[in-house]
């Protein structure tokens, strides 16, 4: 009797997980815009020593419900580029463009001389700004200025920049958690069904 072998892995394609990396990554700069248009991420690398580290956090709820859709959409469009139309195939698929897209955005923001006020820097989030105060005021100390004197940070201060960079960083595991999920979500939405009734040409 012959032996049946499974043919889960060879409906794989990376050609869908690009598709979704691309579809989150148009939506996640769109978004990020749109942010800078309404202020919620004008918060430059220059004044981050002087900037409360509370005002961080209007831009962190609107980096990270922007990027829970941009994973639901990315993880979408995967999943209905998928040769593999099976529930264990969609998400695959939607998941490994949800963790590629991941990986450039860091990459993109670790490799590239970016300043707190570019697309790229806060497509990461609130844990660039953060991160950037930590060092301004451990290496800067005589950056914050007070009138015409400058005066150096305390060790207060910059204990209380650590705590805020280890508080932001913590938000942003949840968040991609959370678009994890989305992205998950959407590639269990997208059925075989949904993708055909899509592709039907309209008459």
């Amino acid at each position: 009797m012959a032996r049946t072998v499974s043919n889960a892995f060879f409906g794989w394609t990376w050609s869908a997980v690009l598709a979704g990396v691309f579809a989150s990554l148009v939506v996640q700069i769109l978004l990020t815009m749109l942010g800078f248009g309404i202020g919620l991420l004008a918060i430059d690398i220059p004044t981050a020593v002087s900037t409360p580290a509370g005002a961080g956090w209007a831009g962190f709820v609107w980096w990270a419900v922007s990027g829970i859709i941009a994973a639901f959409i990315g993880g979408a469009v995967a999943a209905a580029n998928s040769p593999d139309q099976t529930g264990l195939g969609r998400v695959g698929h939607a998941l490994a463009a949800w963790a590629v897209a991941t990986v450039v955005v860091v990459a993109a923001a670790a490799l590239l001389p970016a300043s707190a006020t570019s697309v790229a820097s806060n497509l990461v989030g609130p844990t660039y700004t953060a991160s950037a105060r930590v060092v301004a005021l451990s290496n800067a100390p005589a950056r914050e200025t007070v009138g015409a004197s400058a005066r150096a940070p305390t060790q207060a201060q910059i204990d209380e920049a650590r705590k805020h960079f280890a508080y932001a960083m913590f938000a942003s595991f949840c968040a991609l958690l959370l678009g994890a999920g989305a992205a998950y979500a959407a590639g269990m939405a997208t059925t075989g069904r949904a993708v055909a009734e899509t592709a039907r040409p309209l008459t």
